[in-house]
């Protein structure tokens, strides 16, 4: 008995270390029109997601990330040659966010990102 509750206390410390190391990043969108914002991320384990998201006005869209997660803003033509399951990478293009533990609760406004916005 005491070695079931043993491996259940490992089992939920374990949890707790790898909640731990996700990072909260926000991207709030400070235009007045909808924003199309397109993510493309590799996490340290190598896996690759697209997250494309039409983000209302004033509207926050939050992801928990891993530490050295990178996170490329794709503009449409990236997204299209993302979506048909190219490498962004290969094209030589730099993330323009690579996740530490400084940011935590970071907050991205949209206008910051320095591209040219594509309302829907």
């Amino acid at each position: 008995m005491k070695k079931i509750a043993s491996l259940i206390a490992l089992l939920f410390f374990a949890m707790s270390v790898n909640a731990q190391d996700n990072i909260n990043i926000s991207f709030s969108n400070d235009y007045k029109e909808v924003y199309h914002l397109s993510l493309i991320i590799y996490t340290p384990d190598g896996k690759i997601q697209t997250r494309v998201s039409n983000l209302n006005p004033k509207q926050v869209k939050s992801y928990s990330l891993p530490v050295n997660t990178e996170i490329f803003i794709a503009d449409w033509k990236q997204e299209a040659f993302a979506m048909k399951g190219n490498d962004i990478k290969s094209t030589g293009v730099k993330p323009y966010i690579v996740v530490k533990d400084s940011d935590a609760k970071r907050v991205v406004m949209l206008s910051s990102l320095g591209q040219n916005k594509k309302s829907i």
